[in-house]
């Protein structure tokens, strides 16, 4: 489904890309607007990478201007290969589908891929294999296959330099800034807090450097032990460095992009010995 359209995606759509051209057709990717184990198996589901509109955003900026979002429901979960086949060759006018290496589609799921060969062919449909997409880059183990899983599994253990190798990109969060306790004012570190969606997977609970537009900005995501009840929701909060004193941003949008895990969450004796520790995680985050 293109979740956070990473390394892999990628190399796929360059591939969709690479075959349009060489056939005379218009690329077209087909992505759900959510995630299909929320329909078939919801207890299961994952907390997601990207938005709809985020992902269709990557898609296009990738070179694929035509990007269908359609919603997995019951029907389309009931629906089998062949007519799913029929559905893009009536709807979309699909001559070619290029197949993922891992991919499969409809409700009986074929595991064989020249039975998808065989379904095409009966409607006209050409059914292409892509090959696997291995990575052989800074940050990531040697050969990894970059998938929305492995991606969503190393943020959730803070390894942001694996996830960031995969994505091809560094993580963003985005959310509206809402009004907090305002603590952070007086001791020097005003925070933006940052009401993230609860669908979007949350790198590690701890504190992180990122950046937030062209400002460098320190980020602790989780309860605040020094100041919050045990059982206290996750906070995301950001320390714009830069940010000029008068800025309101209350209820507008913020995009952080997560550079390095700086620390774990930690419980102070007093105020004053966080305001100490915030000093040195500014310092460690401008010294990048």
């Amino acid at each position: 489904m293109f979740d956070g359209v990473h390394a892999g995606h990628r190399y796929l759509l360059d591939g969709l890309r690479r075959e349009g051209l060489r056939r005379g057709l218009e690329p077209l990717a087909l992505t759900f607007s959510n995630h299909p184990l929320e329909v078939v198996r919801p207890q299961a589901a994952p907390r997601l990478l990207t938005s709809p509109g985020e992902k269709v955003e990557l898609i296009r900026a990738l070179g694929i201007v035509r990007v269908e979002c359609i919603p997995f429901d019951e029907a389309l979960r009931l629906t089998p290969a062949g007519d799913f086949l029929d559905m893009l060759r009536r709807r979309y006018g699909v001559e070619a589908l290029l197949m993922g290496f891992n991919n499969r589609f409809g409700h009986d799921a074929p595991r064989d891929f020249n039975r998808y060969r065989a379904l095409g062919a009966a409607r006209g449909v050409e059914i292409i294999a892509a090959d696997e997409c291995r990575l052989e880059r800074a940050g990531a183990p040697a050969g990894v296959v970059p998938s929305s899983t492995a991606i969503r599994r190393t943020l959730a253990e803070g390894r942001l330099a694996e996830a960031e190798a995969m994505l091809g990109r560094r993580y963003r969060v985005t959310g509206e800034v809402v009004r907090g306790k305002q603590l952070g004012r007086t001791i020097g570190f005003p925070t933006a807090n940052v009401d993230v969606p609860q669908w979007r997977q949350l790198p590690a609970p701890g504190v992180y450097s990122a950046m937030c537009g062209d400002l460098p900005a320190m980020v602790n995501i989780g309860r605040r032990p020094t100041v919050d009840p045990a059982g206290a929701p996750l906070n995301v909060e950001a320390h714009i460095i830069g940010l000029p004193a008068d800025a309101d941003l209350y209820g507008r949008g913020l995009a952080l992009d997560f550079v390095t895990y700086l620390r774990g969450e930690r419980r102070f004796a007093s105020v004053e010995e966080l305001a100490a520790q915030l000093r040195e995680d500014r310092e460690n985050v401008l010294k990048g």
